[in-house]
């Protein structure tokens, strides 16, 4: 009878140890929005114009139906946020910063589009990420495990509005995006800042050099926001899509899902339905 106690005990003991061990190691993932399937069809110039976008966020959502905007992440500390303030960064609320993205691809190319909401646009330093910026990760695999390759690249544009940096931060080899690759547009009237990237198969080392339907990646965005008040200028904060996969280390586990999918999106007219439809959203949310 003493056997089969230290028996049990000693197997409950070893079951808790591993399950503490696979709780620990175990990586946060958003509810709703940790699967983006990117849809095919759209015509994609790269710009800094999202009109041609403008069917993407009615056809891709979360899997609540709402759309890929403001989404949560976990900070750092464990805190699940819509934005996570750094270095003496204020964030107030949505209207301060808060991102919207869109993926679309073809066989040649996986291509992004951001719609930022920006109270103000800082970019002092201008060194690509350091002020309001895009720093972007792409693990090609779509394993998203700990220790892979990621390509990193990050963007921004000058304080003048004028200028897009664009920062090969890390390639794997590969030659990098190039200026015909990304876009960057102010609205500041619309306190509105538009991003559009291309990333070719080519560049991201996609075996065949052409995506497929069915094809994974996993993807960070982390969009910094600089403010131009006393103290709050240069990188104070971000949001995004799993933005932890490129702050605080670079983290290939850290990465949301893209899913390259047959779902065709139809071009819309007139092409100021864009701007109805973020008008739309932003006032539902």
């Amino acid at each position: 009878m003493k056997k089969i106690v230290f028996r049990f005990t000693a197997l409950f003991t070893i079951a808790v140890f591993l399950f503490a061990i696979s709780s620990a190691n175990a990586q946060w993932r958003n509810e709703t929005h940790d699967v983006y399937n990117a849809p095919m069809g759209v015509a994609v110039k790269i710009d800094g114009d999202l009109s041609e976008w403008a069917e993407v966020m009615d056809t891709v959502t979360g899997t609540d139906g709402t759309a890929f905007c403001g989404v949560l992440f976990e900070a750092n500390g464990g805190d699940i946020k819509a934005f996570e303030e750094y270095n003496g960064g204020i964030w107030n609320d949505a209207n301060d910063h808060e991102t919207c993205f869109m993926f679309t691809w073809d066989e040649d190319a996986l291509y992004l589009a951001l719609s930022v909401t920006d109270d103000t646009h800082e970019h002092a330093a201008a060194a690509a990420w350091n002020g309001d910026g895009a720093q972007l990760a792409v693990e090609p695999t779509g394993k998203r495990e700990a220790g892979l390759p990621l390509f990193l690249y990050n963007i921004g544009l000058d304080g003048a509005g004028e200028n897009v940096i664009l920062q090969n931060e890390n390639t794997n080899g590969s030659p990098g995006l190039v200026a015909d690759d990304a876009a960057i547009v102010r609205d500041e009237d619309a306190k509105k800042t538009y991003y559009e990237f291309r990333f070719p198969a080519t560049e991201l080392q996609i075996e065949g050099e052409q995506f497929s339907e069915g094809m994974e990646l996993g993807v960070g965005i982390c969009i910094n926001d600089g403010d131009t008040g006393d103290g709050q200028n240069g990188q104070r904060g971000w949001d995004g899509w799993y933005p932890h996969a490129v702050v605080y280390g670079k983290n290939s586990e850290k990465t949301g899902l893209v899913i390259l999918s047959s779902t065709a999106v139809t071009p819309v007219e007139p092409a100021d339905k864009l701007t109805t439809i973020w008008g739309t959203l932003k006032a539902s949310r």
